[in-house]
C-alpha cells in the first residue's frame, strides 16, 4: 500500500509543478499584456491629442480671444490689407466670413431675457428631451461650429438628446470639417449628408425622420442660442402636443457679429405672398413676456411634437427647394387642430446676410429658380386659401399660369385633418391685419405716370434701375394706363407704389430709392398735394421732403419742400379728388 501511494506520489508532483510553472508564465504574460495596452492607449490617446491639435489648427488657430464676447460688435485695427478679405468674404456669403472666423466658436452672450423669464422655473424633469435639426449647404465652419458651440454650452444636458446634422448635397465638402465636428461634439452630434441637394424642406424631413426624441426643434445653422432658449419653448408643448412654438428671434449683425436684441412681433403674409410682421394686439401687450398667438412663423427656427409633425405631414413633399414652406405648415398647424406661439423668455439670435446679398439657392439661373419659387406659391394657395386665393393671383397674376403639380396628397390630407376653411383664419387670426390689407382695396388716391411739371416729357420709371434708384424715362404715350415700369399708385395705405416695390427716402430723406414694400408706413409714406402738385415724404411735418426731378442725370431726388422750385411739381396720369380731400384723416402728423 506504501509503494501504491509513493507510486501516486510520482504521478502527481509533476503535474503540480508543470501547473505552477504555468501559472508563472501566465502571469509574466498578463502583466506584459497590461504593459502593452497601457502604451497603445497612451498611443491612442496621443494620437486622438494630436489629431485634435490638428484639427483646431485649422478652425481655431486665427481665433483672437474675447473678440465679439458678450455679443459686442467685433471691431479691431485692420490693415488695408485684412479690409480688402474682409470685402471679398461679404460679397462672397453676404457677411463678414473674414470677421466670423477670429470670433471664438464658445463667444459668451449676454442674458437677453426680461426679468421676469429670469424668475420662470420650470421642472426639468417633466420637460421632454430634444432632437434639433440643422440643414445647411456649403455654409462657413466658423457660423456652423458656433452655432454647435452654442447649444452644447445653453442647453441643459438632459434635455439634448442628439442634434441631427444635414449636409444638403454641399458642393464643398470638407472633410476635416466633419472630422473636427466628431471629435469636438463627440455623441452629441449626428452627421447626415445627402449628396445631391434636395431643398430646405426635404433635407428637414430627413433629419426628422431620424430623429429619437418626442420633440423636434429646427434650426437655421447660422444662429447662437442665449440662456434659458429651450425650457420656454417645451412648457407650451408639454401642456399641449399639438402646439408649436417659436423663439423671439434676434439679429447677429453681418458686418460686425453684434447681437441686437429683437422685438417680440405677429408674423403674417401679404396678399402678394412676402413674410410681414405685426405688433402685438393690446392685450398680449399687456401680458409680456407670456407666450402668444402667432398666426404666420418665420418658419427659420420653432419647436414641435415629433408625432404632430408627422402627423400633419411634415412639409408638403412637393415643395421645391426653399420658399412658402412657412406658410404652408402655419397655415395647415393652425387650420387643422393646432396652433403656433411666440415665446418671448425664448431668444436665439440669427446671423441675417447684407440686403444686398443675391442669396442663391441652387445652381439654376434666377428665372429657373424664380419660378420654383412661384410653383411654391401657387400649390400652397391652391390648397390653403380657398377661394381667396383669387386676392394672391390678382397681384400676382405670373402665378395663374406656373404648373403646380399634383395636389390630390395634399387634399386628402386636408380632408382626413379635417381641417377649417381659410375663412377662419382671417376671422380669429386677422382682424388688424385686413385693416391693413383689405381684401377689397379702396380706390387709389392718384395713379398713372408721374409726369415732371418742369420737363414734361420724362416720367418717373422704374425699369432698370441704378444702385436701386429710380430714373427719369420718356413718358408713355398713356398717362392713365402706362407700360407696367411707369405706372405709379398713390395707395390706401399712402405708398408710392409700382408692382412690388416702392418708393422710399433713406440717409434723412436726401436719397429716393426703390424697395420691397413693407406695408408699414415710415420711409414709404407719401402724399400728393394737389394745389402745390408736390409729391411728399414723410408722415411729421417736420420731417418732410419732396420729390425733385434731375433731368440733367435722368433721376430724382429728395430735399426740403420749395414752393419757387418748379423740378418739385409733378402731374399724376389719374387723380381722385374726392379721394384726396380725405387723404390725411385719422392721419398723425405730429
Amino acid at each position: 500500500m506504501c509503494l501504491d501511494i509513493w507510486r501516486h506520489k510520482k504521478k502527481v508532483l509533476p503535474l503540480l509543478l508543470l501547473m505552477a510553472i504555468g501559472s508563472i508564465i501566465y502571469y509574466l504574460y498578463t502583466l506584459e499584456l497590461e504593459r502593452e495596452l497601457e502604451e497603445g492607449a497612451a498611443s491612442t490617446t496621443s494620437r486622438l491629442e494630436r489629431d485634435i491639435r490638428d484639427l483646431q489648427a485649422v478652425f481655431e488657430s486665427e481665433v483672437i480671444p474675447d473678440l465679439g464676447a458678450l455679443g459686442r460688435p467685433a471691431r479691431g485695427n485692420w490693415t488695408e490689407e485684412q479690409l480688402e478679405a474682409i470685402d471679398k468674404s461679404q460679397r462672397e456669403t453676404g457677411y463678414n466670413a473674414w470677421l466670423s472666423k477670429r470670433i471664438s466658436p464658445e463667444r459668451t452672450l449676454y442674458d437677453m431675457r426680461h426679468r421676469s423669464c429670469k424668475k420662470l422655473k420650470y421642472p426639468l424633469e417633466k420637460l421632454p428631451s430634444v432632437s434639433v435639426v440643422i440643414t445647411y449647404h456649403n455654409e462657413e465652419a466658423s457660423v456652423l461650429l458656433r452655432t454647435l458651440s452654442s447649444l452644447r454650452s445653453r442647453t441643459p444636458v438632459q434635455l439634448l438628446r442628439e442634434v441631427i446634422l444635414v449636409d444638403d448635397g454641399s458642393t464643398q465638402v470638407d472633410e476635416k470639417l466633419n472630422d473636427f465636428i466628431k471629435i469636438k461634439f463627440l455623441n452629441m452630434v449626428q452627421h447626415r449628408r445627402i449628396t445631391t441637394q434636395v431643398g430646405l424642406m426635404h433635407a428637414r424631413v430627413v433629419g426628422a425622420e431620424l430623429a429619437l426624441a418626442d420633440v423636434l426643434v429646427f434650426l437655421d445653422c447660422h444662429v447662437e442660442v442665449t440662456k434659458g432658449w429651450l425650457e420656454p419653448l417645451l412648457a407650451p408643448i408639454l401642456e399641449d402636443n399639438r402646439t408649436c412654438t417659436t423663439p423671439i428671434i434676434d439679429t447677429i449683425d453681418f458686418d460686425t457679429f453684434a447681437y441686437r436684441r429683437g422685438k417680440p412681433s405677429r408674423g403674417f403674409f401679404n396678399w402678394e405672398f412676402n413674410y410681414i410682421q405685426l405688433p402685438l394686439l393690446k392685450e398680449e401687450a399687456v401680458a409680456m413676456p407670456a407666450p402668444h398667438k402667432n398666426p404666420i412663423m418665420n418658419g427659420g427656427l420653432f419647436a414641435i411634437g415629433r408625432e404632430w409633425f408627422s402627423k400633419l405631414g411634415g412639409y408638403d413633399k412637393k415643395l421645391k427647394i426653399w420658399g412658402a414652406e412657412q406658410f404652408e405648415l402655419s397655415l395647415k398647424l393652425w387650420l387643422c387642430g393646432g396652433q403656433i406661439l411666440e415665446v418671448p423668455c425664448s431668444r436665439i439670435g440669427h446671423l441675417f446676410r447684407d440686403g444686398k446679398f443675391q442669396v442663391r439657392y441652387t445652381n439654376k439661373d434666377k428665372n429657373s429658380e424664380r419660378k420654383l419659387i412661384s410653383r411654391n406659391y401657387r400649390r400652397v394657395a391652391e390648397i390653403w386659401l380657398d377661394e381667396y386665393k383669387d386676392k394672391l393671383f390678382a397681384n400676382m397674376p405670373h402665378l395663374t399660369v406656373i404648373p403646380v403639380g399634383n395636389l390630390a396628397e395634399q387634399r386628402d390630407l386636408k380632408k382626413r385633418l379635417h381641417c377649417k376653411p381659410f375663412k377662419w383664419f382671417l376671422d380669429n387670426l386677422a382682424a388688424d391685419f385686413l385693416n391693413l390689407y383689405p381684401i377689397l382695396d379702396p380706390a387709389e388716391y392718384a395713379s398713372g405716370v408721374l409726369q415732371s411739371v418742369s420737363s414734361p416729357k420724362l416720367c418717373l420709371d422704374r425699369k432698370e434701375p441704378r444702385n436701386g434708384q429710380p430714373k427719369l424715362g420718356p413718358c408713355s404715350s398713356d398717362h392713365v394706363f402706362p407700360s407696367p415700369e411707369q405706372y405709379w399708385s398713390l395707395t390706401n395705405r399712402r405708398e408710392l407704389r409700382s408692382g412690388f416695390y416702392c418708393l422710399e427716402v433713406r440717409n434723412q430723406g436726401v436719397n429716393v430709392h426703390i424697395y420691397q414694400c413693407h406695408g408699414q408706413s415710415g420711409n414709404q409714406f407719401w402724399s400728393f398735394d394737389s394745389k402745390t402738385h408736390q409729391v411728399v415724404s414723410g408722415q411729421q411735418q417736420n420731417l418732410r421732403h419732396c420729390l425733385e426731378a434731375q433731368p440733367e442725370s435722368n433721376s430724382v431726388t429728395s430735399s426740403v419742400c420749395d414752393l419757387k422750385n418748379h423740378r418739385q411739381r409733378w402731374k399724376f396720369g389719374y387723380q381722385n379728388k374726392q379721394r384726396l380731400q380725405h387723404f390725411w384723416d385719422n392721419v398723425k402728423t405730429q
